[in-house]
């Protein structure tokens, strides 16, 4: 098992640029959200935990724009597409996860990293899925949540 956690994490590690999914109608900041990289660790709290949306396009690690939003899923298990796309989030956002399954649909990177661990999320007061692949690496290793039910 440490060996599986070890190439997931090597692998996210490598490249976590999924194309970014974007809305029909989006909008332009030029602004971050003053947050540096990693401010906010992840912080186990009763049954959640903190974890922060990483995106490796540099262009986009200080940008609020609609091509560098990174798209949050109603269903793990289906296709990672606009169609399966309820919301969106940036880079260095934090999001409050209450629980990860690791069977979901599998997320490839622009370079060949992958993953199929999603973490059940609240997002505009809705639970919605967002793939580890678009989290910090180290959080992803390091946050200990329990399987979601299903």
């Amino acid at each position: 098992m440490l060996a599986e956690l070890g190439t997931a994490a090597a692998l996210l590690a490598a490249a976590l640029a999924v194309p970014a999914l974007t809305s029909s109608h989006g909008t332009s900041d030029n602004g971050g959200d003053g947050r540096a990289p990693g401010a906010k660790s992840a912080a186990s709290a009763t049954g959640s935990a903190r974890i922060t949306v990483h995106n490796v396009e540099r262009d986009c690690q200080h940008r609020r724009t609609e091509n560098c939003a990174l798209g949050l899923a109603r269903d793990p298990y289906r296709l990672y597409r606009r169609s399966n796309v309820v919301g969106h989030v940036w880079h260095g956002e934090v999001l409050r996860a209450v629980c990860r399954i690791a069977n979901g649909i599998t997320v490839t990177d622009e370079v060949g990293g992958h993953s199929s661990m999603w973490f059940r999320v609240g997002h505009d007061r809705e639970q919605v899925w967002v793939p580890a692949i678009r989290i910090r690496p180290e959080q992803v290793e390091n946050t200990a949540l329990p399987g979601c039910p299903g």
